[in-house]
């Protein structure tokens, strides 16, 4: 990462005002409040979507290594989640072993020129390899996505590869 370290504790980022730290107990509701901002502009949330089921999905992934992790983007004047990006632990043979899931990487509008997510990437990246992945996994917004483009364009430009579609089945 560049200059920017992260620990239990918030470190802060060269564009002042923010700190970038795991998501800690307590964080649960603004995280659902980011993700409900991220899934609305892209055209959400669906059917399946429970703000009560969100949260304890967070939890989990603040609490429990094994289930993944978030980082959080905070301002420091108010400290109001400006960031956030969550990440899943999953098996694969394909990937010989365990690796990570980018879910949800979300902004806020006022924040979306400061480099925020870039530093949010960094982290991930920094805690899958201290973690031993070897892989990070994200899926692009639907075709459509009036943003795909640059959308595209950010994770290319931090090494990230197009590979395929996914497909889903409620059950």
């Amino acid at each position: 990462m560049t200059g920017v370290r992260v620990g239990a504790e918030a470190q802060g980022l060269p564009h002042g005002g923010t700190a970038l730290r795991k998501g800690v107990p307590g964080d649960e509701n603004a995280i659902v409040e980011a993700v409900g901002k991220l899934l609305s502009e892209l055209g959400g949330p669906g059917p399946e979507f429970s703000l009560e089921g969100a949260k304890q999905a967070a939890l989990r992934l603040i609490q429990d290594p094994e289930e993944g992790f978030i980082f959080v983007i905070e301002e420091q004047a108010t400290g109001q989640i400006v960031g956030v990006a969550a990440i899943s632990a999953v098996q694969a043979v394909r990937a010989a072993g365990a690796y990570g899931v980018l879910q949800e990487l979300w902004i806020s509008r006022d924040f979306r020129s400061s480099d925020h997510g870039r530093h949010l990437l960094e982290a991930v990246h920094s805690e899958a390899k201290r973690r031993g992945w070897q892989m990070i996994e994200v899926a692009l917004p639907p075709d459509g996505y009036p943003a795909f483009e640059r959308v595209r364009r950010f994770y290319e430009e931090r090494g990230y590869r197009v590979g395929g579609l996914r497909a889903r089945k409620r059950l």
